[in-house]
Protein backbone atom coordinates (compact mmCIF):
# COMPACT_ATOMS: atom_id res chain seq x y z
CA UNK A 1 0.00 0.00 0.00
CA UNK A 2 1.32 3.44 -0.90
CA UNK A 3 1.75 6.15 1.70
CA UNK A 4 -1.73 7.59 2.40
CA UNK A 5 -1.27 11.18 1.29
CA UNK A 6 -2.63 12.87 -1.82
CA UNK A 7 -3.74 16.18 -3.24
CA UNK A 8 -7.32 15.72 -4.40
CA UNK A 9 -7.95 18.24 -7.15
CA UNK A 10 -11.53 19.29 -7.88
CA UNK A 11 -12.06 20.56 -11.46
CA UNK A 12 -15.74 21.17 -10.70
CA UNK A 13 -14.69 23.70 -8.05
CA UNK A 14 -12.44 25.42 -10.60
CA UNK A 15 -15.38 25.67 -12.97
CA UNK A 16 -17.55 27.14 -10.20
CA UNK A 17 -14.90 29.70 -9.26
CA UNK A 18 -14.45 30.73 -12.89
CA UNK A 19 -18.18 31.24 -13.15
CA UNK A 20 -18.10 33.34 -9.98
CA UNK A 21 -15.44 35.57 -11.55
CA UNK A 22 -17.56 35.90 -14.68
CA UNK A 23 -20.45 37.15 -12.53
CA UNK A 24 -18.22 40.08 -11.56
CA UNK A 25 -16.68 40.70 -14.94
CA UNK A 26 -19.35 42.86 -16.57
CA UNK A 27 -18.56 41.25 -19.92
CA UNK A 28 -14.77 41.31 -19.55
CA UNK A 29 -12.76 38.40 -20.86
CA UNK A 30 -10.89 36.18 -18.39
CA UNK A 31 -7.34 34.92 -18.44
CA UNK A 32 -7.14 31.99 -16.00
CA UNK A 33 -3.66 32.28 -14.50
CA UNK A 34 -2.14 28.80 -14.22
CA UNK A 35 1.54 29.55 -13.57
CA UNK A 36 3.49 27.33 -11.14
CA UNK A 37 1.78 24.31 -12.70
CA UNK A 38 -1.65 25.60 -11.87
CA UNK A 39 -0.69 26.98 -8.45
CA UNK A 40 0.45 23.49 -7.52
CA UNK A 41 -2.75 21.76 -8.63
CA UNK A 42 -1.29 20.24 -11.80
CA UNK A 43 -1.64 21.35 -15.41
CA UNK A 44 -3.88 18.51 -16.53
CA UNK A 45 -6.49 19.35 -13.90
CA UNK A 46 -6.52 23.06 -14.67
CA UNK A 47 -6.94 22.52 -18.41
CA UNK A 48 -10.08 20.61 -17.50
CA UNK A 49 -11.24 23.01 -14.80
CA UNK A 50 -10.70 26.18 -16.81
CA UNK A 51 -11.81 24.89 -20.21
CA UNK A 52 -14.33 27.74 -20.47
CA UNK A 53 -11.79 30.50 -19.78
CA UNK A 54 -11.11 32.88 -22.66
CA UNK A 55 -7.39 32.23 -22.34
CA UNK A 56 -4.76 30.72 -20.05
CA UNK A 57 -1.81 32.67 -18.64
CA UNK A 58 1.49 30.90 -17.92
CA UNK A 59 5.01 31.78 -16.85
CA UNK A 60 7.17 29.14 -18.52
CA UNK A 61 7.34 28.26 -22.18
CA UNK A 62 7.15 24.57 -21.17
CA UNK A 63 3.68 25.19 -19.73
CA UNK A 64 2.60 26.73 -23.03
CA UNK A 65 3.95 23.72 -24.95
CA UNK A 66 1.94 21.42 -22.68
CA UNK A 67 -1.26 23.36 -23.36
CA UNK A 68 -0.86 23.32 -27.12
CA UNK A 69 0.05 19.62 -27.06
CA UNK A 70 -3.14 18.99 -25.09
CA UNK A 71 -5.17 20.67 -27.83
CA UNK A 72 -5.76 24.09 -26.24
CA UNK A 73 -6.43 26.37 -29.22
CA UNK A 74 -7.55 29.53 -27.42
CA UNK A 75 -5.07 32.26 -26.43
CA UNK A 76 -2.13 31.50 -24.16
CA UNK A 77 -0.37 34.44 -22.51
CA UNK A 78 3.33 34.29 -21.61
CA UNK A 79 3.23 36.49 -18.50
CA UNK A 80 6.89 37.51 -18.34
CA UNK A 81 7.53 37.27 -22.05
CA UNK A 82 10.43 35.53 -23.73
CA UNK A 83 13.57 35.19 -21.65
CA UNK A 84 15.83 34.49 -24.64
CA UNK A 85 15.92 33.90 -28.39
CA UNK A 86 14.82 30.26 -28.10
CA UNK A 87 11.76 31.22 -26.05
CA UNK A 88 10.86 33.81 -28.66
CA UNK A 89 11.10 31.27 -31.47
CA UNK A 90 8.91 28.83 -29.54
CA UNK A 91 6.37 31.58 -28.78
CA UNK A 92 6.04 32.19 -32.53
CA UNK A 93 5.68 28.48 -33.27
CA UNK A 94 2.94 28.16 -30.66
CA UNK A 95 1.17 31.41 -31.58
CA UNK A 96 1.32 32.81 -28.05
CA UNK A 97 0.23 36.16 -26.71
CA UNK A 98 3.32 37.62 -25.07
CA UNK A 99 4.12 40.33 -22.54
CA UNK A 100 7.01 42.68 -23.19
CA UNK A 101 8.36 44.67 -20.25
CA UNK A 102 11.98 45.57 -21.14
CA UNK A 103 13.82 47.41 -23.90
CA UNK A 104 15.74 44.20 -24.60
CA UNK A 105 12.59 42.17 -25.24
CA UNK A 106 11.27 44.72 -27.71
CA UNK A 107 14.62 44.98 -29.50
CA UNK A 108 14.84 41.18 -29.72
CA UNK A 109 11.34 41.05 -31.15
CA UNK A 110 12.10 43.62 -33.84
CA UNK A 111 15.36 41.88 -34.74
CA UNK A 112 13.47 38.67 -35.38
CA UNK A 113 10.95 40.32 -37.69
CA UNK A 114 13.75 41.90 -39.70
CA UNK A 115 14.86 38.42 -40.78
CA UNK A 116 13.11 37.38 -43.96
CA UNK A 117 13.29 33.70 -42.99
CA UNK A 118 11.12 34.23 -39.90
CA UNK A 119 8.33 31.71 -39.59
CA UNK A 120 5.30 31.53 -37.34
CA UNK A 121 3.44 34.40 -35.80
CA UNK A 122 2.60 35.66 -32.36
CA UNK A 123 -0.84 36.39 -31.06
CA UNK A 124 -1.02 39.77 -29.35
CA UNK A 125 1.88 41.66 -27.76
CA UNK A 126 0.98 43.07 -24.33
CA UNK A 127 2.89 46.18 -23.26
CA UNK A 128 3.41 46.05 -19.50
CA UNK A 129 3.41 49.43 -17.77
CA UNK A 130 4.83 50.04 -14.30
CA UNK A 131 2.30 51.89 -12.15
CA UNK A 132 3.91 51.41 -8.75
CA UNK A 133 4.69 47.72 -8.27
CA UNK A 134 8.26 48.50 -9.41
CA UNK A 135 9.12 44.99 -10.47
CA UNK A 136 8.41 44.65 -14.19
CA UNK A 137 7.16 47.08 -16.77
CA UNK A 138 7.95 50.38 -18.44
CA UNK A 139 7.84 53.46 -16.17
CA UNK A 140 6.52 56.84 -17.25
CA UNK A 141 10.05 58.00 -18.06
CA UNK A 142 10.26 55.37 -20.83
CA UNK A 143 7.16 56.53 -22.66
CA UNK A 144 8.86 58.73 -25.30
CA UNK A 145 11.06 55.78 -26.35
CA UNK A 146 8.19 53.31 -26.00
CA UNK A 147 5.67 55.31 -28.03
CA UNK A 148 7.72 54.97 -31.21
CA UNK A 149 8.14 51.22 -30.66
CA UNK A 150 4.46 50.68 -30.00
CA UNK A 151 3.62 52.41 -33.27
CA UNK A 152 6.08 50.12 -35.04
CA UNK A 153 4.44 47.09 -33.45
CA UNK A 154 1.03 48.21 -34.70
CA UNK A 155 2.38 48.22 -38.24
CA UNK A 156 4.52 45.11 -37.96
CA UNK A 157 2.66 42.59 -35.82
CA UNK A 158 -0.50 40.98 -37.17
CA UNK A 159 -1.84 40.21 -33.68
CA UNK A 160 -1.71 43.82 -32.60
CA UNK A 161 -0.98 45.14 -29.12
CA UNK A 162 -2.66 45.36 -25.73
CA UNK A 163 -1.66 47.20 -22.57
CA UNK A 164 -1.48 45.91 -19.03
CA UNK A 165 -0.29 46.62 -15.51
CA UNK A 166 -0.18 44.86 -12.15
CA UNK A 167 -1.43 46.34 -8.87
CA UNK A 168 0.64 46.14 -5.71
CA UNK A 169 -2.21 46.64 -3.21
CA UNK A 170 -5.48 45.74 -4.92
CA UNK A 171 -6.81 44.22 -1.71
CA UNK A 172 -6.94 47.70 -0.10
CA UNK A 173 -10.00 49.91 -0.44
CA UNK A 174 -7.98 52.65 -2.17
CA UNK A 175 -5.34 50.31 -3.56
CA UNK A 176 -5.97 50.75 -7.29
CA UNK A 177 -7.13 54.36 -7.57
CA UNK A 178 -3.78 56.09 -8.11
CA UNK A 179 -2.19 53.25 -10.15
CA UNK A 180 -5.28 53.01 -12.37
CA UNK A 181 -5.28 56.75 -12.95
CA UNK A 182 -1.58 56.60 -13.87
CA UNK A 183 -2.19 53.62 -16.15
CA UNK A 184 -4.91 55.41 -18.05
CA UNK A 185 -2.71 58.48 -18.43
CA UNK A 186 0.15 56.32 -19.72
CA UNK A 187 -2.04 54.55 -22.27
CA UNK A 188 -3.25 57.94 -23.48
CA UNK A 189 0.35 59.06 -23.98
CA UNK A 190 0.92 55.88 -26.00
CA UNK A 191 -2.03 56.87 -28.20
CA UNK A 192 -3.90 53.69 -27.39
CA UNK A 193 -6.44 52.76 -30.04
CA UNK A 194 -10.01 52.03 -28.88
CA UNK A 195 -9.82 48.41 -30.06
CA UNK A 196 -6.57 47.68 -28.19
CA UNK A 197 -7.46 45.67 -25.08
CA UNK A 198 -6.45 46.38 -21.50
CA UNK A 199 -5.68 43.98 -18.66
CA UNK A 200 -5.26 45.19 -15.08
CA UNK A 201 -7.38 43.24 -12.59
CA UNK A 202 -5.99 40.38 -10.54
CA UNK A 203 -8.23 38.41 -8.14
CA UNK A 204 -8.31 41.10 -5.48
CA UNK A 205 -9.08 43.88 -7.95
CA UNK A 206 -11.81 41.81 -9.59
CA UNK A 207 -13.63 41.45 -6.28
CA UNK A 208 -12.91 44.83 -4.71
CA UNK A 209 -12.73 47.38 -7.55
CA UNK A 210 -15.39 47.49 -10.24
CA UNK A 211 -13.50 50.23 -12.10
CA UNK A 212 -10.59 47.82 -12.63
CA UNK A 213 -12.67 45.18 -14.44
CA UNK A 214 -11.38 46.28 -17.83
CA UNK A 215 -10.85 44.22 -20.95
CA UNK A 216 -9.19 41.01 -19.73
CA UNK A 217 -9.23 40.03 -16.05
CA UNK A 218 -6.25 38.02 -14.78
CA UNK A 219 -7.47 36.10 -11.71
CA UNK A 220 -5.23 33.55 -10.09
CA UNK A 221 -5.74 32.81 -6.40
CA UNK A 222 -9.54 33.16 -6.41
CA UNK A 223 -9.87 30.59 -9.19
CA UNK A 224 -8.41 28.02 -6.81
CA UNK A 225 -10.87 28.84 -4.04
CA UNK A 226 -8.88 31.09 -1.70
CA UNK A 227 -9.87 34.61 -0.73
CA UNK A 228 -7.71 37.42 -2.15
CA UNK A 229 -9.14 39.84 0.45
CA UNK A 230 -7.94 39.96 4.07
CA UNK A 231 -11.35 40.96 5.44
CA UNK A 232 -13.53 38.41 3.63
CA UNK A 233 -13.41 34.63 3.61
CA UNK A 234 -13.61 32.43 0.56
CA UNK A 235 -17.09 31.37 1.63
CA UNK A 236 -18.22 35.00 1.82
CA UNK A 237 -16.92 35.56 -1.71
CA UNK A 238 -18.69 32.48 -3.04
CA UNK A 239 -15.52 30.51 -3.76
CA UNK A 240 -14.92 26.77 -3.42
CA UNK A 241 -11.62 25.07 -2.56
CA UNK A 242 -10.16 23.56 -5.72
CA UNK A 243 -7.94 21.03 -3.95
CA UNK A 244 -7.79 19.11 -0.67
CA UNK A 245 -4.52 17.95 0.88
CA UNK A 246 -5.53 14.63 2.45
CA UNK A 247 -3.84 11.94 4.51
CA UNK A 248 -4.70 9.51 7.34
CA UNK A 249 -3.81 8.76 10.93
CA UNK A 250 -1.07 6.12 10.89
CA UNK A 251 -0.52 5.80 14.64
CA UNK A 252 -2.00 6.83 17.99
CA UNK A 253 0.09 7.39 21.09
CA UNK A 254 -1.05 7.71 24.71
CA UNK A 255 0.72 10.39 26.72
CA UNK A 256 0.82 11.15 30.42
CA UNK A 257 1.33 14.56 32.01
CA UNK A 258 4.91 15.66 31.40
CA UNK A 259 5.45 13.60 28.23
CA UNK A 260 6.76 15.51 25.21
CA UNK A 261 6.00 15.06 21.51
CA UNK A 262 8.34 15.24 18.55
CA UNK A 263 11.71 16.85 17.88
CA UNK A 264 12.86 19.22 20.57
CA UNK A 265 9.91 18.40 22.81
CA UNK A 266 8.13 21.60 21.82
CA UNK A 267 4.79 20.37 23.14
CA UNK A 268 4.56 18.87 26.63
CA UNK A 269 1.35 17.22 27.78
CA UNK A 270 -0.29 18.75 30.86
CA UNK A 271 -2.58 15.74 31.32
CA UNK A 272 -3.26 12.29 29.95
CA UNK A 273 -4.09 12.54 26.25
CA UNK A 274 -4.18 10.72 22.93
CA UNK A 275 -1.89 11.91 20.14
CA UNK A 276 -2.63 11.14 16.49
CA UNK A 277 0.22 10.77 14.03
CA UNK A 278 -0.49 11.88 10.43
CA UNK A 279 1.44 10.84 7.33
CA UNK A 280 2.23 14.40 6.23
CA UNK A 281 5.29 16.53 6.82
CA UNK A 282 7.37 19.36 5.48
CA UNK A 283 8.73 17.18 2.68
CA UNK A 284 5.13 17.06 1.44
CA UNK A 285 4.61 20.80 1.71
CA UNK A 286 3.18 21.16 5.22
CA UNK A 287 4.83 24.20 6.74
CA UNK A 288 7.56 23.23 9.21
CA UNK A 289 6.82 26.48 11.04
CA UNK A 290 3.16 25.58 11.64
CA UNK A 291 2.53 26.39 15.31
CA UNK A 292 0.75 24.41 17.97
CA UNK A 293 -2.98 24.94 17.57
CA UNK A 294 -3.02 24.93 13.78
CA UNK A 295 -6.32 23.19 12.93
CA UNK A 296 -6.45 19.86 11.12
CA UNK A 297 -9.68 18.16 10.07
CA UNK A 298 -9.97 14.54 11.25
CA UNK A 299 -13.08 12.73 9.96
CA UNK A 300 -15.43 15.56 10.82
CA UNK A 301 -13.63 17.10 13.81
CA UNK A 302 -11.07 19.90 14.04
CA UNK A 303 -8.05 18.79 16.04
CA UNK A 304 -5.08 21.05 16.88
CA UNK A 305 -1.57 20.34 15.73
CA UNK A 306 0.88 19.80 18.61
CA UNK A 307 4.64 19.52 18.40
CA UNK A 308 7.14 20.19 15.65
CA UNK A 309 6.19 19.20 12.10
CA UNK A 310 8.80 16.72 10.91
CA UNK A 311 9.81 15.65 7.41
CA UNK A 312 7.21 12.91 6.99
CA UNK A 313 4.81 13.24 9.93
CA UNK A 314 2.94 15.62 12.18
CA UNK A 315 1.09 15.07 15.43
CA UNK A 316 -2.36 16.10 16.65
CA UNK A 317 -4.21 16.38 19.94
CA UNK A 318 -7.21 14.04 19.59
CA UNK A 319 -9.01 15.30 22.70
CA UNK A 320 -11.80 16.73 20.54
CA UNK A 321 -12.17 13.42 18.70
CA UNK A 322 -11.88 10.64 21.29
CA UNK A 323 -13.21 7.99 18.91
CA UNK A 324 -10.57 8.60 16.23
CA UNK A 325 -8.63 5.48 15.26
CA UNK A 326 -5.75 4.58 12.99
CA UNK A 327 -6.90 5.00 9.40
CA UNK A 328 -9.13 8.01 10.08
CA UNK A 329 -9.17 10.43 7.16
CA UNK A 330 -7.34 13.72 7.64
CA UNK A 331 -7.50 16.98 5.69
CA UNK A 332 -4.71 19.51 6.13
CA UNK A 333 -6.67 22.06 4.08
CA UNK A 334 -9.25 21.98 1.34
CA UNK A 335 -13.02 21.77 1.13
CA UNK A 336 -13.66 20.70 4.72
CA UNK A 337 -11.06 23.09 6.17
CA UNK A 338 -10.55 26.30 4.13
CA UNK A 339 -6.96 26.97 3.15
CA UNK A 340 -7.31 30.60 4.30
CA UNK A 341 -7.93 29.41 7.87
CA UNK A 342 -4.78 27.32 7.92
CA UNK A 343 -2.72 30.06 6.28
CA UNK A 344 -3.77 32.55 8.96
CA UNK A 345 -2.67 30.20 11.74
CA UNK A 346 0.68 29.72 9.99
CA UNK A 347 1.18 33.48 9.43
CA UNK A 348 1.46 32.95 5.69
CA UNK A 349 -0.73 33.10 2.58
CA UNK A 350 -2.79 30.56 0.71
CA UNK A 351 -0.39 31.08 -2.22
CA UNK A 352 2.46 29.55 -0.24
CA UNK A 353 0.44 26.57 0.93
CA UNK A 354 -0.91 25.80 -2.55
CA UNK A 355 2.38 26.07 -4.38
CA UNK A 356 4.31 24.40 -1.57
CA UNK A 357 2.79 20.93 -2.07
CA UNK A 358 5.75 18.92 -3.30
CA UNK A 359 6.04 16.60 -6.27
CA UNK A 360 6.13 13.49 -4.10
CA UNK A 361 2.47 14.04 -3.20
CA UNK A 362 0.25 12.35 -5.83
CA UNK A 363 -2.34 14.58 -7.52
CA UNK A 364 -5.67 12.89 -8.17
CA UNK A 365 -8.64 14.46 -9.88
CA UNK A 366 -11.75 14.06 -7.76
CA UNK A 367 -15.15 15.69 -8.16
CA UNK A 368 -16.68 13.50 -5.49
Amino acid sequence: MSRPIELRVHPSAMRANLQRIRQLSLGASVWAVIKARGYGHGLEAVVDGFAQADGLAVLDIEEAVFLRDRGWTKPVLLLEGAFDHDDLEEAHRLGLDMVVHTHEQINRLFARYERSESKGTLGRIWIKLNTGMNRLGFPSASLPWLADRVEQMRRLLPGGVGMMTHFASAEDAEGVHLPLRLFKAMTTRLDRHPDEPLSVANSAAAFRHSDARLGWLRPGLALYGASPLPDQTSQQLGLVGAASLRSRLISIQSLEAGDAVGYGGRFVAKRSMRIGVVAAGYADGVMRAAPDGTPVWVSGHLCPLVGQVSMDMLTLDLSRHPSAEVGAEVELWGQALPIDTVAKHCATSAYELMTGVTERVPRRSSDG
